[in-house]
């Protein structure tokens, strides 16, 4: 009996054709996947370096709230000082005209409590 010319007998008619696949193709598939790999890695550093930034900044946190005290009781001082110059003290005039001299300059109506630290 001989085969037809349309039916599927032999092991070459059994596997379908699969249409070749070209250099273009093969190089933009790699290309796809070494940028999808590089994306991938760029965002586990950034997460990491996230990570890294946040215990940072919780480390730093103590200091910045004693940096707002000691800067909280060094204007208390400086109004102090400014107070008793305003009242005729020579000391204290000579102290707040050489801080004005360097730039500095006292405000009698600063708050004595320290500014809230940022929000995250």
């Amino acid at each position: 009996m001989s085969a037809l010319p349309g039916s599927a007998t032999g092991d070459a008619a059994a596997a379908p054709a699969s249409p070749p696949v070209s250099g273009i193709e093969r190089t933009v598939a790699v290309l796809t996947i070494g940028l999808v790999l590089w994306f991938g890695f760029q965002t586990s550093a950034l997460i990491r370096e996230r990570r890294h930034i946040a215990a940072a900044r919780a480390n730093q946190e103590p200091l910045i709230q004693q940096a707002q005290r000691v800067r909280v009781q060094l204007d208390a001082l400086a109004r102090s000082t400014l107070q008793l110059a305003q009242q005729g003290n020579p000391s204290a005039a000579l102290i707040v005209d050489q801080l004005a001299r360097r730039g500095i300059t006292i405000n009698p109506q600063a708050p004595t409590t320290p500014a809230p630290a940022p929000s995250k």
